[in-house]
């Protein structure tokens, strides 16, 4: 039995687009700034609770993140997709303020789990935009939101370190608390709400094991260096997760209403484009793990030929060509996906972040060089997310366009996991010295040259299925349209049934 989705009226006028799309780039940031302005703050975070397991506070936002996912962007399709991020804003809010108030480390990670609900808004966005803008307008706007990415990634350390070094940590946790209490009675004013509705029940099976799933086995794969990769509760945990989401897979195939389609999940468009971008991405997680050691290891130590000693504010500094760079590489990248394809967009940002590759392994620490390095990841940056919007968007019909936004989402937070657990495993596994007094470790040359040169592989096999892929070789559209029982063609292009589930 066919969905019952609802179509879309006339979408909002390209003049007021841009105001909505500015407030859509705004919030979305929050999802950026609740881990470019924390992470600074851990190591005081760590003193002041006397913690030495504060990995948890980055850690259970990811977590917390991915098991929501699923619910999320089942919900927004249910029952609006603004109204679920007003709701989870509200969510974000509580959760600042209870870190901010936090005097327990578990009430601290309380509230990092609830501003973790936040971090899938950027998905949940795209399918926002996907709903009430022009249609023409659609791909360059889903590249205009990876400005807000740009943008929280060049702010973020700097306001962190102003707010820490002033303020103390909770600084921080004020800052996004009152970033939230501004923005929210704007967008709730501004934005149109999603006119589409999927009138199907939810189920409720597929959701636990696939949030949950993935959650655990993100758990198992971040834990996994601290624990023992052959500890029992690291194999618990791995083989828990890939049960869960294998019963997922078989749920979904029986199931008279799942959560998405698997025809839709494994098809010629959403499947291989999700896998080539996560490949993708692992590049970019591994390279944002091994930059800080290339840059902030003291210089001079002998048997090293890296390390630049720089503090957090001077890194911030010969970085942030990167997140500038992605700023208006997104939007550039968006239009560029409506003139040759979002697939060959996406090949471009494979190509950018090879060439990183290469040019980190060089080890560089002079600032130009550095500077050269980050403008060729803005790059990178900006079209891989402007491609991978516009992908997600382009295979996926109405009726599936939340979930398999989040899906897409949970499965690029996977693949940060999974990179940032393997280079540290590859990394672990060259250690020069450990510093007695302070324990901290010096990582030999070949332990960035190795990490560098398996992270290029992972990138290259994105590259071998980015080329073979079918999908996104057209100039992007919008969105895939499939018809809906008993209504009218909506958009520009209408598909048969077999062509919206492939």
């Amino acid at each position: 039995m066919a969905d019952n989705v609802t179509p879309p009226p006339a979408a909002i006028s390209k003049g007021r687009a841009l105001a909505v799309l500015a407030l859509v780039i705004l919030l979305s940031e929050a999802g950026t700034f609740e881990i470019t302005m924390v992470y600074p703050a851990l190591p005081n975070l760590a003193s002041e609770f006397k913690t030495l397991n504060i990995a948890w506070a980055a850690s259970i936002v990811t977590l917390a993140g991915a098991t929501v996912m699923p619910l999320v962007g089942k919900a927004a399709d249910k029952w609006g997709k603004k109204r679920v991020i007003l709701l989870l804003g509200l969510v974000f809010l509580a959760g600042s303020v209870i870190c901010a108030l936090a005097s327990s480390f578990a009430m601290l990670l309380v509230g990092r789990a609830l501003q973790g609900c936040l971090i899938g808004i950027v998905s949940l966005s795209y399918s926002l935009v996907r709903d009430i803008m022009p249609r023409d307008f659609v791909p360059i706007a889903l590249g205009t939101v990876v400005t807000g990415i740009g943008m929280a990634a060049v702010a973020g350390p700097f306001l962190a370190g102003w707010l820490i070094d002033d303020h103390g940590p909770e600084g921080v946790f004020w800052f996004l608390a009152l970033y939230a209490v501004v923005l929210l009675p704007f967008y709730a004013f501004v934005i149109p709400e999603s006119p589409v509705r999927v009138d199907r029940p939810v189920d409720y099976v597929g959701t636990l094991l696939l949030g949950p799933g993935i959650g655990v086995l993100l758990l198992g794969i971040t834990q996994g260096g601290n624990w023992g990769w052959s500890a029992g509760s690291t194999l618990t945990f791995l083989v828990l997760g890939v049960a869960m989401l294998i019963a997922f897979g078989v749920w979904e195939r029986v199931c008279s209403h799942p959560l998405i389609s698997l025809d839709v999940l494994l098809g010629r468009r959403f499947g291989p484009t999700v896998l080539a971008v996560a490949c993708v991405s692992y590049m970019m997680n591994a390279h944002a793990l091994i930059s800080p050691t290339l840059l902030r290891t003291p210089a001079g130590i002998p048997g090293l030929s890296y390390g630049a000693g720089l503090s957090a504010t001077q890194l911030a500094i010969w970085t942030c060509p990167l997140g500038i760079t992605a700023m208006f590489v997104g939007p550039l990248g968006g239009w560029l996906t409506t003139r040759i394809g979002a697939r060959n967009v996406l090949i471009a940002g494979a190509a950018c972040y090879l060439l990183v590759m290469f040019l980190g392994s060089r080890l560089f620490t002079v600032q130009w060089q550095i500077g050269l390095l980050a403008l060729v990841g803005g790059c990178a940056n900006g079209f891989l997310h402007s491609s991978n919007a516009n992908l997600i968007q382009d295979s996926l019909p109405p009726s599936q366009n939340a979930v398999g936004n989040s899906i897409g989402g949970m499965t690029t937070l996977l693949a940060a996991g999974v990179a940032t657990a393997l280079t540290g495993v590859i990394m672990s596994d060259h250690v020069l010295m450990v510093d007695a007094a302070t324990g901290s470790v010096v990582y030999a040359d070949s332990a960035l040259t190795h990490a560098y040169a398996y992270a290029a592989v992972v990138g290259t096999v994105g590259v071998a299925v980015a080329l073979i892929m079918k999908h996104g070789r057209v100039p992007a559209r919008g969105g895939l349209i499939e018809p809906a029982e008993g209504l009218p063609p909506v958009g520009e292009v209408r598909l048969s049934a077999s062509e919206a589930a492939g």
